[in-house]
């Protein structure tokens, strides 16, 4: 595997973490227009795309003591 390829990866679970996307399409978008243009091809994949989905539900999670987690979304 290339090291821009890790590098996708790895900004793609990062963005996910970020709790600002719903999910993979929008993980990808957002790499896109970060100027990663592998990223449709390197996120082309169900295990992946679960895992990105995956992060992207534990970002977006109220934590406990987080004033997000008071407001409704």
């Amino acid at each position: 595997m290339k090291k821009q390829d890790v590098e996708v990866f790895r900004e793609a679970v990062a963005l996910a973490a970020t709790g600002d996307h719903p999910d993979w399409k929008s993980v990808q978008a957002k790499l896109v227009e970060k100027g990663f243009r592998r990223a449709p091809d390197l996120l082309d994949g169900n295990k992946i795309r679960a895992i990105i989905d995956a992060q992207c539900n534990i970002g977006r999670a109220p934590r406990k003591g987080d004033k997000k987690a008071d407001k409704k979304h």
